[in-house]
């Protein structure tokens, strides 16, 4: 990732409704995350409403309970074998001061 990058993932964090979590490559490969998805909620209630998947022919959107239950799991579970937000955030200042970007 560029420093750019980062350093633009560190400023946006700073929302309050944003939170930080770098799932580390020594996390290994989890089950049922087989492809990037995006995951929405459109108001006060966290629950998520729709998830979307970039694929060859487009945006799929997916709003059917079992689909949203499917990917809420899934996302419950990057989530907790990510580093926690604090731990996060130290990590990508780790890695800009260090020049590289690939500290652990």
């Amino acid at each position: 990732m560029h420093r750019e990058q980062l350093s633009a993932i560190l400023d946006v964090g700073k929302r309050q409704n944003v939170t930080i979590q770098v799932l580390p490559f020594s996390a290994g490969v989890l089950a049922g995350t087989t492809s990037a998805f995006s995951s929405f909620s459109f108001d006060s209630d966290p629950a998520v409403e729709a998830v979307t998947m970039e694929n060859l022919r487009g945006t799929s959107i997916l709003e059917d309970p079992q689909d949203l239950i499917a990917y809420t799991n899934a996302f419950d579970l990057l989530r907790s074998a990510a580093l926690g937000p604090d731990e996060s955030v130290r990590l990508i200042r780790r890695v800009l001061r260090s020049g590289k970007e690939d500290a652990k």
